[in-house]
């Protein structure tokens, strides 16, 4: 048994991440496949870190004074859930 996972970025490119989830003897096929999901997890956790953490700082970089004055990208103003004041 494996698990796959697949994921095509920007680049048009594919990007495979492979777990297998063989069982040895009289393991618990079950718990096999608990221990294949975890190292999916940290697979797929180190693979878009850097992804993640490079568009969190693009964002930042762009536009450092657009996320402190409410106002959304397209011009307008956000209430931020406030409503108006009478």
């Amino acid at each position: 048994m494996e698990l796959l996972g697949e994921y095509v970025g920007q680049d048009g490119e594919p990007q495979r991440l492979r777990v297998c989830c063989e069982t040895s003897g009289d393991a618990d096929p079950l718990q096999s496949l608990l221990s294949g999901v975890a190292q999916m997890k940290e697979l797929v956790t180190e693979f878009f870190g850097p992804l993640i953490q490079r568009e969190a700082q693009d964002s930042v970089a762009a536009t450092p004074d657009d996320a402190l004055d409410g106002e959304l990208g397209d011009g307008t103003q956000g209430d931020f859930g406030l409503g108006e004041q009478v």
